[in-house]
């Protein structure tokens, strides 16, 4: 009997060594979820609030174009939240920019030329983006979409809105 165990045992341990722990890992995928507060080398606090959620039924249609993060097929997640404050103030992203990035894995934020820069990773494989928002002061954003590894930008925009910002009176002359 001992040895019959130690037969199983040593089954179950040689069929574990060719799974990895990753894929193990991944068994369930669970929306993407990031709250933080960020001190930047130049001192400026930001907070990130980015939510993703499950397609609810019937909401989330079949994408061959028009949404990050996909290759064909229904989205698993779609973002619902991001919101964006400098310093206690917030900064303005309209929905419309965010919408269509989903199945996202990882943000960071960091500062380049005196801009803060929220980048977005997500999807897999040939649906894999990069989203750089660019954030100008107060005034507006730059948005980039590349593919993960960013040799080449695949979509630029630049949203500028002085209605939005019209509390700044730095923002008449566009992006700083």
């Amino acid at each position: 009997m001992l040895s019959l165990l130690k037969v199983l045992l040593f089954s179950f341990t040689a069929a574990l060594s060719f799974v990895s722990l990753d894929a193990l890992a991944y068994t369930e995928a669970v929306p993407f979820v990031h709250e933080k507060i960020s001190v930047l080398p130049s001192g400026k606090r930001v907070t990130v609030s980015f939510r993703e959620r499950p397609c609810k039924s019937g909401e989330c249609w079949e994408a061959d174009a028009g949404m990050w993060g996909i290759d064909g097929g229904i989205p698993r997640f779609i973002t619902e939240v991001f919101l964006v404050s400098i310093d206690g103030k917030e900064f303005v992203i309209p929905r419309k920019f965010y919408q269509d990035l989903t199945n996202t894995y990882q943000l960071r934020i960091f500062e380049q030329n005196a801009r803060v820069v929220i980048e977005l990773k997500g999807g897999e494989a040939a649906g894999a983006y990069t989203a750089r928002f660019k954030l100008g002061g107060m005034c507006g954003f730059e948005r980039e979409v590349c593919a993960e590894v960013c040799k080449e930008i695949w979509e630029r925009t630049t949203w500028y809105n002085a209605f939005a910002y019209e509390a700044d009176p730095r923002c008449g002359s566009g992006i700083q």
